[in-house]
């Protein structure tokens, strides 16, 4: 980890610019004050100016891409790359290098194809969660996508990062079917069977003849994907959104347990999500909602739907203290959907969750989200939420938190909220988050994605073999991206230049 944070070469970005207004025209080169201030880290400290960037591009092509690459190369310009750039609790657009310039994929949203009978599409990295389900309605497609509790972000973007959905194809990473890449020297690979030029099923075969490597570019600063094939799921007869509540953490270890072998024996194909503090069931958003709430749901036929919803009734309800219930959809229905979490089950992009953070403090409010992962063990999961009340105890921050269920893992994700306008607070609130990720990573939990700021803190704790992990990375890096333009410093992996070990 670079001490102090780098910052990018005031006379080789006063160099860069105009030679990118040149390439891509001046209405993809962005510098005023005004337009960078929509790229800034939105839960950052108001005043705060360390995570800022000199200039935005906002590429077209492929070809527009490789332009900026090349200036970049020969200047020696660090770049940041972003999709919508909305990935507000981990950063938003804002580089981890001050001075950088942003490379926003924001205008490359075409869908390119949305093939009916094999259920993918293959998207532009600008293309939202709303452009895919308006596009997908609009050409009476019956196919459903996958979206986050937010529709505003990249399918790509959140796709890279290891996001998550709701549907059977939450799942969103091991959804990808072949990716488009440039690299840092302009060099642009398609993975798997794409390397073929003829091939019919490059985004229907996920693996390659050879290597796969499609992993490389997630979460990772060695190339910028320009297209990605994701999978849909078929348009179901009905879909069940269910829910079950319950007031103490009594019943949240075997609750975990039965939900984990509804979803090993299939019962339970899509991703439920029980929330503490912000209410995920029966009821609309609200923040600091008491007791907790599970969301799950069921999808299919009406006669398999009924059969699976009562075994799924049957087990929960068999926990004391748990009450379980549902509302039924037909496909055609869901556009009608108002509560959140029928929405989000049924693939319908939304905003309410911003809605409902927003109740802390209106439009200066910010939030991190410490993003555990841990296993789908019942017992495991209540000393985890014992050691983390116990944690947030010594803090001026309430425990608010909503855990995924992923089959064998669980993702345990608690927020801290926060006035942005606050600088003390702001402060508090990142501090009090490294120091807990600290303490759970020495407990055995990994976060699996982090904000900018703790980038080299969290890559620090994955340290078996004497970090052999971020050598290896760093072999690669410097290997693919030789001169360091790329997102310096995502993820920790910084290039040679810019290294301090």
């Amino acid at each position: 980890m670079p001490s102090p944070l780098p910052v990018a070469d005031e006379a080789a970005v006063a160099a860069a610019i105009p030679e990118l207004v040149e390439a891509l025209g001046a209405d993809a080169v962005l510098t005023s004050s005004e337009d960078l201030a929509d790229y800034r880290d939105p839960y950052d400290y108001r005043g705060s100016d360390t995570y800022t960037a000199s200039a935005v591009v906002t590429p077209r092509s492929v070809e527009d891409v490789q332009a900026v690459l090349a200036v970049a190369n020969r200047l020696g310009v660090p770049l940041w790359t972003v999709g919508q750039g909305r990935n507000n609790a981990y950063g938003g657009s804002a580089p981890r290098v001050k001075g950088s310039i942003i490379v926003s994929l924001r205008e490359m949203n075409r869908i390119l194809e949305v093939n009916e009978d094999l259920a993918y599409a293959l998207v532009e990295p600008g293309v939202s969660f709303f452009d895919l389900y308006e596009h997908l309605n609009a050409g009476g497609h019956r196919l459903w996508p996958s979206i986050p509790d937010l529709g505003w972000g990249s399918i790509v973007g959140n796709t890279l990062e290891y996001g998550r959905g709701y549907t059977p194809h939450g799942e969103h990473p091991a959804m990808v079917c072949g990716m488009e890449v440039v690299l840092a020297n302009g060099d642009v690979v398609r993975t798997g069977v794409g390397a073929m030029s003829a091939a019919k099923t490059w985004n229907a075969y996920p693996w390659s003849f050879g290597p796969s490597h499609g992993g490389l570019f997630f979460q990772s600063n060695l190339g910028i994907v320009t297209k990605m094939g994701v999978w849909l799921m078929r348009q179901p007869e009905v879909y069940v959104s269910g829910w079950a509540r319950f007031e103490d953490d009594d019943a949240i270890g075997p609750l975990a347990d039965a939900v984990r072998e509804l979803m090993l024996d299939g019962t339970i194909r899509a991703l439920p999500l029980v929330g503490h503090g912000l209410s995920v069931g029966e009821g609309g958003m609200m923040l600091g909602a008491p007791g907790w709430g599970l969301r799950f749901a069921l999808y299919g036929r009406q006669a398999t739907v009924d059969a699976n919803y009562e075994i799924v009734r049957e087990a929960l309800s068999a926990i004391p203290g748990v009450e379980v219930g549902r509302r039924v959809f037909a496909w055609h229905e869901r556009d009608a959907a108002t509560n959140h979490n029928d929405k989000v089950q049924g693939g319908v992009p939304g905003m309410e969750l911003m809605d409902a953070f927003n109740q802390a403090y209106g439009d200066s409010t910010g939030h991190l989200d410490l993003s555990l992962v841990g296993p789908l063990i019942g017992s495991d999961l209540v000393a985890t939420i014992a050691t983390s009340r116990e944690l947030y105890a010594r803090t001026e921050f309430p425990y608010l938190v909503g855990i995924l269920f992923l089959n064998r893992s669980l993702l345990h994700i608690s927020s801290l909220f926060f006035d942005t306008k606050d600088e003390r607070q702001t402060r508090a609130a990142y501090d009090v988050y490294a120091e807990m990720a600290v303490e759970l990573a020495r407990l055995g939990y990994p976060v699996y994605r982090t904000n900018i700021q703790h980038m080299d803190l969290i890559a620090d704790t994955f340290d078996w073999g004497d970090h052999a992990q971020r050598r290896l990375n760093e072999v690669l890096k410097d290997a693919l991206d030789p001169k360091g333009i790329l997102s310096p410093g995502k993820q920790g992996i910084w290039p040679k230049r810019m290294r301090s070990h």
